[in-house]
């Protein structure tokens, strides 16, 4: 049986030779994408001032250094956006609450109880006992 043309069976003379692109004159090898700009640009180096000192830093230090100032004087995005961080990276993980707990937290609970209730009764008695001698 001959070789049958065609969907997705094209003529041996329409084929790619071997070693042609299909895209010869597609993106140059080497040519930047967004990303490589921007790793290329928060990778350059700057000076800042800390403390007095020049200090020379890389600028993706200096936005993480920023981000966490703003972040403890009290700005709520920074702060929003360093824990949603923090969270993808794994930083916060979720932690089972059964495993905090000691393993007797009921007995300890029950002696709080306990106590806090004879500490109340013992202030109502000495209250009603200085009461009387008015």
């Amino acid at each position: 049986m001959a070789y049958e043309i065609g969907y997705r069976r094209p003529p041996a003379s329409g084929r790619f030779k071997k070693g042609q692109s299909g895209n010869p004159k597609g993106r140059p090898k080497g040519s930047s994408n967004f990303l490589t700009l921007l790793d290329h640009e928060l990778g350059q180096s700057i000076v800042v001032n800390e403390n007095g000192k020049k200090k020379t830093i890389t600028r993706m230090q200096a936005m993480v250094k920023r981000m966490v100032a703003d972040a403890l004087q009290g700005n709520l995005k920074s702060l929003l956006a360093l824990v949603e961080i923090m969270r993808r990276t794994g930083k916060f993980e979720e932690t089972d609450i059964e495993g905090l707990l000691p393993d007797d937290y009921e007995s300890i609970l029950d002696s709080y109880v306990v106590q806090r209730h004879n500490n109340v009764t013992k202030k109502s008695v000495t209250t009603r006992s200085g009461e009387n001698k008015k």
